[in-house]
C-alpha cells in the first residue's frame, strides 16, 4: 500500500537536525551515557524544543536566568527518561545539549544579523563548551586567563556543577565583550588542532596536560 508523505516543512527538518546534533554532542561524555533518542526525548520533554523561533528566546539580558531554569527543567527530565542510569547528567551536559541545539536553530543561518534586537538574542546565547575549547584557550591565553581555562579543563565539562558553568560563561562573555558566540573561534583552530590538544590533555595526570610541549603563539 503506498504512503502519503505528510507536509514536511523546512523548519521540521531544522528542528530535527538540532535535536540530532545536540543528542549526540551530549551523549559524547563517557562518565554519561544515553542513547541518541533518550537525548531527543529529554529535548522535546523538557520544554527546550519548544524555543523555535527568535520570538521564543528570552532579552539578552535574562539569558542567563533562564538558560540556568532550562538547565534544570533537562536535569529533572533526565530522571524520568534515564531513570537510575542518569548518574553523570549534570549541569555540564544539559548546558551541551541546550547550547548545541540553540546553536544550530539560530547560531547557522543569516537571520541572526537581520536587525538589532535578534542580534542581542544571538550575543548572549551560550557556546558548546567541551576540552578542545577550553584547551585552546588556555593554550593561547585567552584573556589573560590561562590558569582559569586550565581549571576549567581540570575539572571536565561534563563534571561541571551550576556554579562552574556559570562561571565559565562569565568568562566567556568577559573576554568577547558579549558576543559569546565568537569564543568558538577558538574551537578546532586550524593553527593549533584540536587534536593537538588532546593529545596534549593525555600526557599527564593531572587532566590538564603537558602544554610546554605544544607550539607556542604565533
Amino acid at each position: 500500500m503506498e504512503v502519503e508523505l505528510r507536509h514536511y516543512g523546512v523548519d521540521e527538518h531544522r528542528r530535527r537536525f538540532a535535536a540530532w546534533t545536540a543528542a549526540t554532542a551530549a551523549r559524547s561524555s563517557k562518565n554519561c551515557r544515553f542513547t541518541r533518542q533518550q537525548g531527543i526525548f529529554i529535548i522535546e520533554r523538557s520544554g527546550l524544543s519548544k524555543l523555535t523561533g527568535w520570538q521564543d528566546l528570552p532579552l539578552a539580558k535574562d539569558f542567563d536566568d533562564a538558560h540556568s531554569e532550562l538547565r534544570m527543567a533537562v536535569l529533572e527530565t533526565s530522571r524520568d527518561v534515564l531513570g537510575s542510569s542518569r548518574e553523570g547528567f549534570t549541569h555540564g551536559v544539559a548546558a551541551k545539549l541546550i547550547n548545541v541545539y540553540l546553536k544550530c536553530l539560530f547560531l547557522t543561518g543569516p537571520e541572526a544579523w537581520s536587525d538589532a534586537s535578534m542580534q542581542e538574542k544571538a550575543n548572549a546565547l551560550h557556546p558548546p563548551i567541551d576540552r578542545f575549547l577550553l584547551g585552546n584557550l588556555a593554550v593561547r591565553d585567552v584573556g589573560g586567563r590561562a590558569g582559569f581555562w586550565r581549571k576549567q579543563l581540570r575539572i571536565g565539562w561534563s563534571n561541571f556543577n551550576s556554579e562552574d558553568y556559570q562561571r565559565t560563561i562569565d568568562n566567556i562573555r568577559y573576554v568577547t565583550s558579549g558576543a559569546l558566540w565568537t569564543i568558538e573561534q577558538y574551537w578546532l583552530m586550524p593553527s593549533l588542532s584540536a587534536a593537538v590538544v588532546a593529545r596534549a590533555n593525555l600526557e599527564t595526570d593531572d587532566g590538564i596536560g603537558n602544554y610546554s610541549r605544544l607550539p607556542a603563539k604565533p
